[in-house]
């Protein structure tokens, strides 16, 4: 299973994704990690991943952050299976519909182990 994670601190999130792979799916999920946007050069290739992890706040030279990430999913009518919201802002589901963008999940940082299978148990 193909897991795409929007991170650019993923040291801080990796523990928690390594131990979930191994503990509970066999090591069988497969990690793509991207700090920028732009890492991904077209954001249409989102589709091919079973789960996508979005970080709002990316690197500094990221040509989109989280939300404009999700504004292109939206308006481009961008393919996803299941993407969840990765951030230490408790407050992301008002900056949500500020926006005017959809609820999509969220994952608090710093992530909880039993947080992140929840979200992963519906691959397996």
């Amino acid at each position: 299973m193909k897991i795409l994670i929007f991170e650019n601190e993923f040291f801080k999130v990796e523990n928690a994704f390594n131990y979930v792979n191994e503990r509970y799916f066999n090591g069988n999920l497969e990690f793509t990690i991207l700090p920028k946007s732009q890492d991904l050069v077209n954001l249409s290739d989102m589709s091919k991943y079973d789960y996508i992890f979005l970080d709002i706040s990316l690197a500094k030279k990221s040509d989109l952050d989280g939300f404009g990430i999700l504004k292109k999913i939206e308006e481009e009518n961008i393919s996803i299976k299941k993407l969840t919201i990765l951030t230490g802002n408790g407050d992301i589901k008002n900056k949500l519909r500020e926006l005017g963008l959809k609820d999509y999940p969220v994952l608090l940082k710093p992530v909880v182990f039993s947080q992140l299978y929840d979200n992963l148990k519906s691959l397996s």
